[in-house]
């Protein structure tokens, strides 16, 4: 499952990549502290789905810790890319799949 996962995040990265949404640097430490959901009061979706959620999984993975159960994040994705105005279909599918693998 882990490789899956892996390769998942990875099609995520390049697909976010070549969307020009990935980003080179990081958020402000103090905007990573955020202890709402999503840390939706200090990041875009976007940013916390690269800097929190891919960096965490792949993390988990790297340390051979068990992956989160029940994860459901193409919910929020949908809704918050649509609020944004960046609807993204492509990387809501790969967020789906990472949703059902874990």
């Amino acid at each position: 499952m882990s490789q899956d996962v892996c390769h998942l995040l990875d099609q995520c990265q390049a697909l976010m990549e070549r969307q020009n949404q990935w980003q080179t640097i990081a958020p402000l430490p103090r905007k990573l502290m955020s202890t709402a959901p999503f840390m939706v009061d200090t990041l875009s979706f976007l940013e916390w789905f690269q800097w929190v959620y891919i960096a965490r999984l792949r993390a988990l993975i790297e340390a051979g810790q068990p992956l989160p159960q029940g994860a459901l994040v193409a919910p929020y994705a949908e809704e918050s890319l649509k609020a944004d105005g960046a609807e993204n279909p492509e990387l809501i599918a790969l967020i789906r799949q990472l949703d059902e693998l874990i």
